[in-house]
């Protein structure tokens, strides 16, 4: 594959996620907050777009690298619920590209950066709150946004939208443990404790379905809580007028994502009136 498809694979994929609807996300990708502001923790992975070419032999695949970096940059004292309560500033920053010997290559388009403060009490660690009230939305009380090359904008969304920007792990009803017990996790960071946990969400129109399938690794030995996950989105088309049994493959997306460094030296890259 040719760089000036790769980059406009990547333009593409980075317009389709950010014109999709950002206000459903779980937790997703902060289960814990570092006791140290300045922790950083970055994910490696593949990621593979397959669109279905009913005309030709085989299916359109595109591949490319993604790396994810989640950092703490900064904690504020703000009002939350009535109260003042420590906050802290957090930095997701995504690139999608390919690596090489001058290092990661992600084109005008290929790098999105959220920064947002939450309260840290609303990160609990947990999939439901005490009164079993599942803890979906963590709360966005001032946030950023830079994609790509363009200037930074205001974030207008109240709750931190994991889905599809920053990652594929959707909203799940049901995120369910796949393993009683805590067991060892390999991964390019080490051998850490963790639980896996499955979560599947499905969705119907009349023309088009959708299905979500997440493997995702919890563990306290990484910063902010995941070691790693897997998920891949599988989506069929099908007429208005057609019965449901027509619905046919149009595309899948597959994801594969681990833990591979950690830092105490965060600082971040957008700058705000706030930034610490």
């Amino acid at each position: 594959m040719n760089r000036r498809f790769v980059w406009a694979f990547i333009a593409i994929l980075g317009a389709s996620l950010l014109a999709a609807p950002q206000t459903a996300s779980a937790q997703g990708l902060i289960w814990n907050l570092p006791e140290e502001d300045g922790t950083w923790v970055r994910y490696e992975g593949d990621f593979k777009n397959i669109e279905a070419r009913p005309d030709d032999d085989e299916d359109l695949t595109i591949e490319s690298k993604r790396w994810l970096t989640i950092s703490s940059v900064g904690t504020e004292t703000r009002e939350y619920q009535g109260k003042e309560v420590p906050c802290r500033w957090i930095e997701l920053k995504v690139e999608t590209g390919r690596s090489s010997a001058e290092g990661v290559e992600t084109g005008r388009f290929g790098t999105i950066i959220y920064k947002v403060l939450i309260p840290e009490q609303a990160v609990i660690g947990k999939i439901t709150d005490e009164d079993d009230i599942p803890v979906t939305f963590l709360p966005i009380l001032e946030g950023y946004r830079k994609y790509g090359d363009r200037p930074v904008k205001k974030v207008t969304e109240k709750v931190l939208a994991v889905y599809p920007i920053i990652a594929l792990i959707d909203h799940y009803r049901d995120f369910k443990a796949k393993t009683q017990e805590s067991e060892p996790i390999d991964i390019k960071l080490g051998t850490v404790p963790g639980r896996v946990y499955e979560g599947i969400k499905l969705s119907e129109t009349e023309t088009s379905r959708t299905k979500n399938v997440a493997d995702v690794a919890l563990s306290t030995d990484v910063p902010f809580g995941v070691a790693q996950w897997s998920v891949t989105v599988e989506r069929d088309e099908k007429d208005q007028l057609e019965d449901v049994e027509q619905f046919r493959r149009t595309s899948r997306l597959e994801v594969k994502m681990e833990a591979v460094e950690t830092g105490s030296n965060a600082r971040s890259a957008i700058q705000t009136p706030t930034n610490n």
